[in-house]
């Protein structure tokens, strides 16, 4: 892998957390606060929530799954159950 591609990594232009919740102390509750807290967006979409059971976190929309996005992320972020990942993955 080449040093351009941890571009994507470490300084993406826009992120999707793929099982963000507001459910207290679960990890897409932390990853979610610690990303709209600290992730300086150029706009609201830089920053995409995905759960099917959500409209809202905060002042975010939610998106039911990554297909309704509305652009394709630099980087996405899975925290969800170990065994659902392979299939959110393919």
């Amino acid at each position: 892998m080449s040093l351009r591609n941890l571009v994507h990594l470490f300084s993406p232009t826009s992120v999707v957390l793929i099982g963000a919740t507001d459910r207290p102390q679960s990890v897409g509750a932390t990853v979610w606060t610690n990303l709209s807290r600290g992730y300086a967006v150029r706009g609201d979409s830089d920053l995409m929530a995905v759960n099917p059971r959500l409209t809202r976190l905060q002042k975010w929309p939610v998106y039911p799954d990554v297909v309704s996005l509305p652009q394709t992320p630099e980087l996405a972020v899975i925290a969800t159950p170990p065994a659902t990942v392979p299939g959110l993955i393919t």
